[in-house]
Order: C-alpha cells, then sequence, then structure tokens
C-alpha cells in the first residue's frame, strides 16, 4: 500500500501484534503493510479499539511490535536502541495527542520552545521560533499564560505548535479534534493540515471521524487488524 509519487519516507512490512486476553491472544495488527511518501497526509479512520494509536506508537518507535519492521527515514527503528529511538523522535517526529499533553506548570512559551530546549538550542533562538510559531497558530498574545488558562481549543493550538517546532520531518496527530467540540474541531484541523502543508511535513492524523479523514490527501481504514486503502461511509 503506497504512494508512488514520492519517495517513501515511512516504510512498514507485515506488522504483526496481538495482546493478551484473559487466557486468550486477541490480534489487533495482523499483517500491516504502508508506505508514506514526504509531504503526504494521511488519515488512519477506523473504530475505538481497533488498534490505530498502537500502529500510531509503533510508527514514533514508542511501542514495539511483536513482528515485522518499520523503517523511518530508512531506519530500521526496531534495531535501535532506546536512547536512539528517543533521538529519533526528539529530532524527526512531532506528537499531537487528544487530550492536549501540556505541562501544567510550564507557561505557554516553556512548553512549546520545550523540543527546542532538549536539542539544545540557545534560548534567544528558542525564544525567536516560539514567537513565530504562536504567531502562526494565532496565539502570540498567550505566551505567558499557563495551561488551565487557556480554553480545550487555545491547548490544542499550543500543543501543535509544540508538535511543529522543531522542524519535525513527520507529524503524528492521535485523535486531535477528539476532545473538542464539532466548531472549534474544525479550526484546529484546518491549523494542523494547513500548517503541516505550509511546512511541507507528512503528517499522519488517527480519527475515528469520516468528516476529519476526507481533509486528508489519502484515507487508510484499520479493521479487524487489516489496514485498507479508503474509508468506509458508515459506522
Amino acid at each position: 500500500m503506497q504512494n508512488k509519487h514520492n519517495k517513501p519516507l515511512l516504510v512498514v512490512e507485515n506488522l504483526l501484534h496481538s495482546y493478551r486476553e484473559g487466557g486468550d491472544s486477541r490480534p489487533i495488527l495482523n499483517g500491516i503493510d504502508l508506505q508514506v511518501a514526504e509531504h503526504e497526509c494521511i488519515a488512519l479512520l477506523g473504530r475505538s479499539g481497533s488498534g490505530k494509536s498502537t500502529l500510531l506508537n509503533m510508527l514514533a518507535g514508542i511501542d514495539t511490535p511483536q513482528e515485522g519492521r518499520i523503517q523511518v527515514m530508512g531506519q530500521d527503528i526496531n534495531a535501535l536502541s532506546e536512547r536512539e529511538r528517543t533521538l529519533l523522535r526528539r529530532r524527526h517526529i512531532g506528537f499531537v495527542y487528544q487530550f492536549f499533553n501540556l505541562i501544567p506548570t510550564l507557561t505557554v512559551a516553556e512548553n512549546v520552545g520545550l523540543p527546542l530546549e532538549l536539542n539544545g538550542l540557545k534560548e534567544l533562538e528558542i525564544s525567536r521560533m516560539v514567537g513565530l510559531i504562536l504567531s502562526d497558530v494565532g496565539l502570540g498574545d498567550r505566551w505567558n499564560a499557563f495551561p488551565d488558562q487557556l480554553s480545550g481549543g487555545e491547548q490544542q493550538r499550543i500543543a501543535i505548535a509544540r508538535a511543529l517546532i522543531h522542524n519535525p520531518t513527520i507529524v503524528l496527530a492521535d485523535e486531535p479534534t477528539g476532545n473538542l467540540d464539532a466548531e472549534t474541531g474544525d479550526q484546529i484541523l484546518g491549523i494542523l493540515i494547513g500548517l503541516s502543508r505550509q511546512l511541507k511535513r507528512t503528517l499522519i492524523i488517527v480519527t475515528h471521524s469520516l468528516e476529519v479523514a476526507e481533509r486528508a490527501d489519502r484515507i487508510l481504514t484499520l479493521s479487524d487488524g487489516v489496514l485498507s486503502e479508503g474509508g468506509e461511509l458508515h459506522w
């Protein structure tokens, strides 16, 4: 399953993974094959519990499959040490979560600048880049606010800014609108997809919403452990 227009940035081959339920083994990923091209925007559609988040965490090197291979930018991430996987994520992957995952004791600017701090950038450069990305998400005036002073939509804008600030090659978004009302979710989606395209990032969005999925270049559906092209209109 591939896009033939650009060289693949991410390659998944025969991914297998099961969970134990009582004394039984329940397969959740059953021979997943996938190729994702540079700058592509993909929606990964599926019911709750279908394994979408599990697959996303494996693409990020957070979880390890029982069988199969994942290559990110030509590197087999399962062959990397935990430290090497951490560095790969820190430099090349941005993550947007459903529940924002902002650090409550840090200001907006500190939350957004954290990936740059971890990558060793100087304070002046961090401040410059934070200012630019906060303007991009429409929150340039909330620099010193704390997460609990922001609405849900504002928190997700900050999370998007944090995911994009270090110029990641790949952005992974796990139900980024799932904790927001429809109108706010639509705005957030526009910002996430718009900025990813503007910055030429590869974006994979996990969702159970066909409306969200239809904004992507390509829709993949995960059902009964199998990945297929296209989306189901009726759930």
